[in-house]
């Protein structure tokens, strides 16, 4: 991952906080900036199209 503060490319994760999105400390290992990012998993289009359907049957009880 690039430095968003001077674009070197040797980053390093810190720490790492797990859940429904992965939150990531991370630090430049040049100029020392330090930033989080943000990590969401991507649903699949299978899953969603199920959870409509599943949702308009219940919505016609």
């Amino acid at each position: 991952m690039l430095c968003p503060k001077c674009a070197n490319e040797k980053t390093f994760v810190i720490k790492t906080l797990k859940g429904l999105k992965n939150i990531r400390m991370r630090k430049c290992g040049t100029c020392g900036y330090s930033w989080m990012t943000e990590e969401k998993p991507l649903k699949d289009q299978e899953l969603i199209e199920y959870a409509e359907y599943i949702e308009q049957i219940e919505g016609k009880k």
